[in-house]
């Protein structure tokens, strides 16, 4: 009965997280309309952001997403002037990427609005409990990428 019970609340505690982050997407995507921005687009340039200056591979590991679709949003954000590329002195066929200074102050206005959102979400939930299930859920990832490496390796 344990497995099955262990099954049934992963399961639900998966859908329940996809949920949250689809309405998460959602609002996201109606706040950046204002700013021209898509959700995409906002999370690429938050990632530039939060490391200065990255190689595309490097955009394509945080991001955990495929180099067509970043390709997309980088010659768009690059044609906006919200990125620019410049090339490795060392190694010409890198690239690093980094935020225009009219995208830095794009991004901390949609910050602070995100920031705003993310108090309103979690009203009446203790610090204590939102860093006691971000640490569960990491560990489930954590055991989620495990799964995924083992299931490529067979």
């Amino acid at each position: 009965m344990y497995k099955e019970e262990v099954f049934d609340v992963t399961e639900e505690v998966c859908t329940t997280i996809n949920k949250s982050s689809m309405l998460h997407k959602r609002m996201m995507s109606k706040i950046l309309e204002r700013f021209e921005l898509t959700y995409a687009q906002y999370q690429v340039l938050k990632t530039i952001k939060k490391h200065q200056s990255l190689s595309a591979k490097e955009v394509l590991v945080y991001l955990d997403t495929d180099k067509a679709t970043l390709s997309g949003v980088l010659t768009r954000l690059e044609k906006k002037g919200l990125i620019k590329r410049e090339k490795d002195a060392k190694d010409r066929r890198l690239m690093h990427i980094s935020l225009t200074a009219a995208s830095e102050a794009l991004c901390q206005q949609v910050m602070d609005i995100e920031t705003t959102c993310a108090e309103d979400l979690t009203k009446n939930v203790k610090p204590r409990e939102l860093k006691n299930f971000f640490s569960v859920f990491e560990r489930i990832i954590e055991n989620q990428n495990e799964k995924i490496q083992s299931l490529t390796k067979s």
